[in-house]
């Protein structure tokens, strides 16, 4: 009686491992392949990213070509509407920059006049922010050229 339920718990047993191992095994393959789709998404994601980075790329150089091309044509043109276009910039500057003197000027002018001493307004006068904006000027004018000329050296 002993050996009859031996042997009927071991061919159950028999009959039921194969299935649980099968049901294990899928279960790892179902999460296998849920992995890698979503490592497959993940990469998809990062490769579309890297396509819409590159097209901006490619974009802002098509309209720093575009740019160039059209101060290029400006420079080369000629009589009065060239002449003109030609100095939209450098007047701005030179007016903004004439502005910026007078104010600063009339400032120091001002604060000496009601018994600061001259280093006293000068500190005062030449904060953070106008250090900044002086900078920012010179920097823009004068290190964009320089990066131009390494990039066209380089």
């Amino acid at each position: 009686m002993l050996s009859g339920l031996i042997g009927s718990i071991l061919g159950f047993g028999s009959s039921v491992v194969p299935a649980i191992t099968e049901h294990y095994k899928s279960k790892r393959q179902m999460e296998f392949e849920l992995k890698k789709m979503e490592k497959m998404a993940e990469l998809q994601m990062k490769g579309y990213d890297h396509e819409i980075k590159r097209f901006q790329e490619m974009g802002l150089h098509e309209e720093q070509k575009a740019l160039l091309a059209h101060d290029t044509a400006i420079s080369k043109g000629e009589g009065f509407m060239s002449a003109l276009q030609k100095s939209v910039r450098p007047v701005i500057t030179y007016a903004f920059f004439i502005l910026f003197a007078a104010i600063e000027f009339t400032l120091l002018q001002e604060a000496i006049s009601s018994g600061m001493s001259l280093t006293q307004a000068l500190n005062i006068l030449w904060d953070d922010d106008t250090k900044a904006i002086f900078a920012a000027i010179i920097s823009f004018w004068f290190g964009s050229r320089a990066i131009e000329k390494a990039r066209l050296q380089g």
